[in-house]
């Protein structure tokens, strides 16, 4: 079995992922998680689960067609464009897909799954597999590591569980507590450097009020895409603002843009035109 998110993986694609290694382990599968280590935005975590025993899970992206057999499963989490994902050779070389999403469906779509379980009203690619968990084990048979990296991608996408929640996502988040997820370790997970968070209000101070409701931020320099993402986040803390857009360059000469909303404002719908993609809630792209 082959897990694997998008690309500049996040908190929710990694935590998705990881939720399901442990479960498919005892299954008796041999099971790896394809991320690329240089280009992501799961640094923290990341290091953090190779401290705890993962450090056998993940595999890159270039190699991951190596794993390929003809029997062989690919889960892809968090993500249903093809273009927008991991290791798409592992995609185009795997009969069996199984795809696990949250997106608003986009017009391109992996199609031909065996099993698709998209849920566009769910906050998040890891409650899904969470409400998944729970057909197939106890809180107790979840390892503390694997509830944690869940629930933080579930933070994460629900803004700290301010936006797009349900019943089902405070279901699914009471499930990885029993499971002995820390709430105060995964805070620490969304812990910014003095360099960043200097970093972030400065992409702050270069706001400017665009339409009615929604801040527009650029800077001339490149920023680490975390950095910006927070920056986007931080602007809706400001009254009046509804909506929030940062765009700065990246160091081979494209604008990366990161988006949020809590209003009227589907930054999905926004950022598709330009290539890009998310939720009507967070998305982002990148234009040459």
């Amino acid at each position: 079995v082959l897990l694997m998110g998008h690309r500049f993986a996040d908190l929710d694609a990694l935590g998705a992922a990881v939720g399901l290694y442990q479960p498919i382990q005892q299954m008796g599968k041999p099971v790896k998680i394809i991320l690329n280590s240089r280009a992501n935005m799961v640094k923290q975590m990341h290091a953090h689960l190779l401290e705890q025993g993962f450090e056998t899970a993940f595999i890159e992206p270039e190699v991951a067609p190596e794993y390929v057999q003809e029997d062989t499963l690919l889960i892809i989490v968090d993500v249903h464009t093809p273009h927008f994902i991991e290791a798409p050779e592992v995609y185009k070389k795997c009969k069996n897909v199984v795809v696990i999403d949250h997106h608003r469906r986009a017009a391109t779509y992996i199609e031909g799954a065996a099993f698709n379980f998209h849920e566009p009203y769910a906050s998040s690619a890891s409650e899904l597999v969470t409400e998944l968990l729970q057909y197939l084990l106890e809180p107790a048979d979840l390892l503390k590591t694997e509830a944690e990296a869940l629930l933080a991608g579930m933070v994460l996408d629900t803004k700290q569980f301010t936006m797009r929640t349900g019943s089902r996502t405070f279901e699914a988040a009471a499930f990885l507590r029993r499971s002995g997820a820390d709430t105060g370790d995964v805070k620490k997970l969304f812990q910014n450097d003095l360099e960043g968070t200097i970093a972030k209000y400065d992409i702050i101070q270069n706001a400017k009020m665009y339409h009615e409701g929604i801040a527009v931020a650029k800077v001339d320099h490149t920023v680490g895409r975390i950095t910006a993402a927070q920056a986007a986040d931080e602007l809706l803390n400001i009254s009046g603002i509804d909506t929030s857009f940062v765009l700065f360059p990246d160091q081979e000469g494209r604008v990366i843009l990161s988006a949020r909303s809590m209003g009227d404002v589907n930054v999905q719908v926004v950022l598709e035109k330009l290539g890009g993609g998310g939720n009507a809630a967070t998305a982002g792209a990148q234009v040459k």
